[in-house]
């Protein structure tokens, strides 16, 4: 028997209305080329029109024919590198004479050394389950899609359901995939898609050696590639060259590309383990045969910025810097032991010896920025998370440094000199207040530092409180200290699981005794809350509590 979770996912999403006239999802872009999948409800000839001027297409693709519901993927040629091209649909329904357009859309070709560029970054939207709204994550892809950026890096925890890992469908799975697209579809248009692979998509090397290729993982790599054209090794990309049984074929499951200044490496954390569903330590691995790429990707790059991307370190953890310096990751000690024949070099070292700017990575669902070594940990917010204190509720503990709540993306700005990351907010309507507005900046840095925080934020630093929340856990009552004195006016919040304020309380004084009830003075349930401090109407920071029993 399914779980409701699959089941109620697929049910709903296809209630709201999926069903869609055409998609367009952009990929693959080259100095040269680029590929549109394109998908209609209906059974059409299709051509694309491009060219260099708003309005004006001087190119154009031979015509296709597209089944109802079948993806096709069409690349656009003879493209001129560093360049923004314009395009539009052409479609006929079949049987008719007269070709309809689509709204014009644009992109732009790999920018020339020197040049400065944009892309973003986005992790776990989670629509297949209750911690992604998808009316957020819309939010949010708009957002996107305003940045006029070069291309969109997914992290992962995007398609997949791995909750009922061994009765799950193919149909399932199609349905899934197939889903995302509407999303997508809203900025993919004008924004290529790059996936990574998540560890919900389940396309895990153990799930792949289960009753094959009737399982989790073959389906899943199966409808990937079938609605999204991710790269795969041509002489402008490289990657994983190796032929899969099944049907799969070349995975495109980890590859690296130049662009401008900068070289960009996607990893698949997920595909090489076998010892069972979730590895720890020593059983977790990105394999020999993507190490060895890895490694000589980075050495032979002269880039002058580079940025790698996975999931998450080592796969199934919790934290960036925290478990960094474990196992394949970090543990040089015990490296050559346990992995024999490799070269004795950890992946984090591998990083620092090549001098990558940033590593990126998602699934805890937080923004955390931590350095170890000179390298940037740089983990990535939901941009789907309504209730926008998920990560820091539940993964917090697991970081240093800078660590904010919210959802959003982050958008990159690439320059031959200077790396700036922004974290962009997603808001919905009904959440916005003067402190608290969508498409803002909420925290921003480069590669000399710190640039701006927006003072409305969840800017959470336990190593330099200036107020303490004590007894923690707490059963009657909790007290609430400030280190300093104020003139300002200060508030207190109580937060539940679910994001809704359940106590606010005005303070005067530097100290207040607070029973622990809620604001019609029923006793808060045991649990997790976090308290929000504000001065002077303003956001200061947060702290997790837990309510015990008596």
């Amino acid at each position: 028997m399914k779980t409701a979770l699959v089941s109620f996912g697929i049910l709903l999403l296809s209630s709201m209305g999926f069903s869609q006239q055409m998609t367009e999802i952009l990929g693959r872009p080259t100095n040269n080329s680029i590929t549109v999948s394109v998908l209609f409800d209906s059974s059409v000839d299709v051509y694309f029109e491009y060219g260099t001027a708003q309005g004006s297409y001087s190119l154009s693709t031979i015509i296709s024919t597209c089944s109802a519901g079948e993806p096709t993927e069409i690349n656009l040629t003879g493209l001129q590198s560093g360049t923004r091209y314009y395009y539009r649909t052409r479609y006929r329904k079949t049987g008719t004479s007269t070709y309809l357009a689509s709204d014009e859309h644009t992109f732009v070709t790999q920018r020339k050394k020197g040049s400065t560029f944009r892309f973003i970054i986005e992790a776990d939207p989670h629509p297949y389950d209750k911690k992604g709204c998808w009316n957020l994550w819309n939010i949010a892809l708009a957002n996107q899609l305003k940045d006029t950026a070069d291309f969109m890096l997914d992290l992962g925890d995007t398609f997949g359901d791995d909750h009922n890992p061994f009765t799950i469908t193919n149909q399932e799975e199609k349905q899934l995939h197939f889903n995302c697209r509407s999303f997508f579809g809203k900025a993919c248009h004008s924004l290529p898609l790059y996936l990574c692979i998540g560890n919900h998509e389940g396309e895990s090397g153990y799930y792949l050696l289960q009753t094959p290729p009737n399982n989790l993982a073959t389906y899943a790599t199966l409808w990937r590639k079938y609605y999204y054209p991710n790269p795969f090794p041509d002489g402008f990309y490289s990657g994983n060259i190796a032929e899969e049984a099944s049907g799969i074929g070349k995975p495109e499951n980890y590859y690296a590309w130049e662009w401008g200044d900068a070289l960009f490496i996607v990893l698949d954390a997920y595909r090489y383990y076998t010892a069972n569903a979730k590895p720890r330590n020593w059983d977790w691995t990105i394999g020999k045969t993507q190490y060895d790429w890895f490694k000589q990707t980075l050495e032979n790059s002269t880039a002058k910025h580079k940025f790698v991307f996975a999931h998450h370190v080592l796969g199934e953890t919790r934290g960036g810097v925290g478990v960094a310096s474990l196992c394949e990751w970090g543990d040089v000690a015990n490296f050559e032991a346990n992995r024999p024949g490799w070269g004795g070099v950890p992946l984090h070292q591998l990083m620092v010896n090549s001098k990558v700017d940033i590593f990126f990575q998602g699934h805890d669902h937080i923004y955390a920025r931590e350095e170890k070594d000179g390298l940037i940990y740089q983990t990535v917010p939901m941009p789907s998370d309504s209730t926008y204190i998920i990560g820091m509720r539940d993964n917090g503990d697991a970081f240093t440094g800078v660590k904010l709540a919210g959802a959003g993306h982050l958008r990159v700005t690439v320059s031959s000199d200077n790396v700036t990351v922004d974290y962009i907010s997603a808001v919905l309507p009904a959440d916005e207040t003067a402190t608290s507005k969508n498409g803002e900046i909420v925290y921003s840095y480069n590669s000399i530092g710190i640039t701006s925080v927006n003072n409305s934020t969840d800017f959470y630093s336990e190593n330099k409180p200036n107020w303490t929340l004590f007894p923690n856990p707490a059963a009657d009552y909790v007290n609430i200290s400030l280190n300093q004195p104020t003139d300002k006016d200060l508030l207190v919040q109580i937060i539940n699981i679910d994001g809704k304020v359940v106590r606010q309380v005005a303070i005067s004084g530097r100290t207040i005794n607070l029973k622990l009830n809620d604001n019609a003075g029923h006793r808060l349930s045991t649990g997790v809350y976090l308290v929000k401090l504000f001065a002077g109407g303003n956001y200061v920071s947060c702290k997790k509590m837990v309510v015990k029993s008596f």
